[in-house]
């Protein structure tokens, strides 16, 4: 058998603990399916008791990545009668396993007993005792924990956490705009912890490479703690409008009206399909379109409202987050601001990105272009993303090596014979040299090089895309660092 608590659920008006209760259960029963399991199920004032199954720790792993469980324990069952039946069963179950160990008993009671939690340490303690190396109550090496409910007795010995908080469903539907970086995938996880089910937005800059991360970032997230419900995830085409803002020197502040872009897009999705808010993964001054300056301009033109979970937490509180729940990416390829913005822009104006969001249709073009699957058809549509391997692995054939890294990065370093330009000079670069010539785009992490990539291969040249240190290996590979 396997107890399991809840906290926030049961704080509750009746009517709410009611719904929430069940909503958990119903949760539960279709992350048990997925995983090939069934149970029992019973419920006793704030505890739910699972019972029936084949694998205990196939059961334990799905309540533990479900939302609104608190922890968990498998535990062995009594009904007793007086409190000399418990201190023979918790002998019987603990005297074996105490030899040489220091040993605390752990008593909850709920009920009408007559007899108190301290009275049954007691008890069961002075029972244990001669087999083991003593009592130690600050660090024990076995805990005997028992959890009385009226007449029955639970004995467990361990609990495993889960990540608290409400049910998925429990609470109002939200849009949450997710990359395949390390940020966002948390922001979504939090909102979900809060009850709310969310319905995906992903923008492409470098279609297939970031897409496919992408995805593999939605599967880790929504298979491991999405129990209860099949979110729509929603993937758009962005080159164009990397094309319009990176292509143009007329647009005053681009990395701070792409976000603008991306909110009002996400507003829309949430009016159409009955959402209340936005999610997003900003961090308070984390780059410089995240100070409260700049994302009060963002904000401007959104009349939802934008929830930020992230808000008082700094990189390595999130990165440490992003590793416990699964989502961390295997590799970071950078973030999308520095495809439009080699130079931070601390003080936009509303002004300004309002300019800058007359000059093109970009929410118009991103919605027509929007594809939408649910999070169990991850597979079939990763499946039917073409196969280009555009990650270059080496420098061969005479390649024109192409490094998008500004100016000063370009100074510092730069891969020997390479030709340095902006990203929006992909189509000037080949009409240059030719559709015949190999490409190898590069950049500091590899996003704007992917989106190079990406673009050359549709204009029918044979392109890759690297990072410097990749680049770097390269070369040391061939002869002493350059560096």
């Amino acid at each position: 058998m396997i107890i399991v608590r809840y906290s926030e659920i049961g704080l509750k008006g009746s009517h709410a603990r009611r719904m929430m209760e069940n909503r958990l259960r119903g949760n539960i029963i279709q992350g048990l399916l997925r995983a090939g399991e069934n149970a029992t199920f019973r419920w006793e004032r704030g505890r739910l008791f699972l019972d029936g199954y084949s694998n205990p720790e196939t059961v334990m792993e799905v309540l533990s990545r479900t939302m609104g469980v608190k922890s968990l324990s498998e535990v062995t069952e009594m009904v007793f009668s007086s409190p000399s039946e418990i201190v023979i069963r918790a002998t019987e179950l603990y005297a074996g396993s105490l030899r040489g160990k220091k040993f605390a008993v752990r008593t909850r009671r709920a009920g009408g007993q007559n007899f108190t939690s301290i009275n049954l340490n007691l008890l069961v303690g002075d029972a244990l005792f001669p087999y083991s190396a003593g009592v130690d109550l600050e660090h024990p090496d076995l805990e005997v924990n028992i959890e009385l409910r009226d007449n029955r007795a639970y004995f467990f010995n361990s609990s495993r956490p889960g990540p608290g908080g409400l049910p998925i469903g429990s609470e109002g539907k939200l849009v949450a705009l997710v990359s395949g970086g390390i940020d966002s995938p948390v922001a979504a996880w939090m909102a979900m912890k809060r009850g709310s089910p969310l319905e995906f937005v992903f923008v492409s800059l470098a279609h297939p490479v970031d897409t496919v991360d992408f995805l593999s970032a939605m599967k880790r997230l929504v298979a491991r703690w999405g129990h209860g419900y099949d979110p729509v995830i929603h993937i758009m085409d962005g080159s164009s409008i990397v094309a319009e803002l990176a292509g143009r020197d007329d647009y005053s502040a681009p990395s701070v009206t792409f976000k603008r872009i991306l909110y009002s897009v996400a507003a829309r999705i949430a009016v159409s399909t009955g959402a209340y808010g936005i999610v997003t993964g900003e961090s308070l001054g984390q780059v410089s379109s995240q100070t409260p300056e700049n994302l009060m301009v963002i904000n401007r033109g959104t009349d939802i409202p934008v929830y930020r979970p992230l808000a008082g937490m700094d990189k390595d509180e999130i990165t440490d987050l992003a590793r416990r729940i699964g989502t961390f990416p295997e590799s970071s390829k950078g973030e999308f601001c520095s495809l439009f913005s080699r130079n931070s822009i601390m003080g936009v104006t509303v002004q300004q990105v309002d300019h800058d969001m007359a000059m093109f249709p970009f929410v118009d073009k991103l919605i027509a272009s929007d594809t939408t699957i649910n999070g169990s058809e991850i597979d079939h549509y990763t499946m039917g993303i073409p196969d280009i391997d555009l990650r270059g692995k080496d420098i061969e054939l005479d390649p024109v090596v192409v490094d998008l890294r500004g100016h000063d990065k370009f100074d510092e370093w730069h891969y020997p014979g390479s030709v340095h330009a902006r990203i929006g000079d992909v189509k000037e670069l080949i009409d240059r040299f030719g559709k015949g010539r190999t490409f190898v785009f590069y950049c500091q992490k590899g996003l704007q090089s992917a989106y190079a990539a990406s673009e050359a291969r549709k204009m029918g040249a044979v392109a890759y895309y690297m990072d410097t240190e990749g680049l770097k290996k390269t070369l040391r590979s061939r002869k002493p660092d350059p560096s």
